[in-house]
């Protein structure tokens, strides 16, 4: 009787513990839709930026650390990724969930593109992807990109 009254205590001291990890932190205030709003604007940003090969943006939206996983291999770094953009012809960006927790956000979608990378064509279907973006004062910033996406 002894033994499990023990057992019981532990785990009521433990399930306390874990009720209170990581709460602090969390703003509750803010809606899903503020969210979604503000995560579809920076992932239209980088399709913007790639659509439009503008790579003077791309240098300040991607952060130093960058990565790209790709469906098809291995992962690239900001300045792989900025010396060879893709063709992106047309996209269309949707069921956007965007999670926001102290000053970092990710955003799941869904994106039918017309795409070809390194001479590859991607098929114009639906595909998720997922991107991370961490705010640095004011701006927000892309800090890792998963596109998968698989070619035809």
């Amino acid at each position: 009787m002894k033994t499990r009254a023990v057992s019981i205590a532990a785990v009521l001291i433990a399930a306390a513990a874990i009720a209170g990890c990581g709460s602090a932190s969390y703003d509750s205030s803010a809606s899903a839709t503020e969210a979604n709003s503000e995560g579809t604007e920076l992932v239209t940003r980088l399709f913007e930026d790639v659509k439009t090969k503008n790579r003077t943006d791309l240098e300040k939206f991607l952060t130093p650390n960058w990565q790209l996983q790709r469906a098809t291999g291995a992962p690239l770094t900001k300045s792989e990724f900025i010396d060879g953009l893709p063709e992106l012809s047309s996209y269309r960006i949707e069921q956007v969930k965007a999670r926001v927790y102290d000053d970092s956000m990710s955003v799941a979608f869904v994106a039918t593109t017309e795409l070809v990378v390194d001479g590859t064509k991607f098929p114009g279907t639906p595909a998720p992807y997922l991107s991370s973006f961490i705010k640095v004062g004011d701006e927000w910033y892309l800090l890792s990109h998963a596109n998968l996406n698989k070619p035809k």
